[in-house]
């Protein structure tokens, strides 16, 4: 397994291709873990009025949940998700796993 640093994890993901699938694991807010398939540059779902937020700012990644998608296809728009870069510990990108450290 490779490794990579926290603050790498952003441009590692602005260099992926869209349509590029990626997992991350991380931790939740209650404590649990979790593992989540997104999928880079997808437009499903986007209305184009943006967030109310800025993620970034926020230490927060913007994903697209591809297990949420799937369950409600009749509604993509909720299957944004955002994870706090903070708590993620591994990450798969074309089937190459890092571990996230520092």
């Amino acid at each position: 397994m490779s490794t990579i640093n926290r603050s790498e994890i952003e441009q590692m993901i602005s260099n992926l291709s869209n349509g590029t699938i990626y997992s991350v694991k991380f931790v939740k807010k209650d404590g649990t873990q979790r593992l989540m398939n997104s999928i880079k540059g997808t437009g499903r779902g986007v209305k184009g009025v943006g967030a109310k937020y800025d993620a970034k700012s926020k230490g927060l990644l913007p994903v697209y949940d591809l297990q949420l998608a799937k369950k409600d296809p009749a509604n993509p728009d909720k299957a944004w998700r955002t994870v706090n870069i903070g708590t993620i510990y591994e990450i798969t990108v074309n089937k190459t796993k890092y571990e996230v450290v520092g």
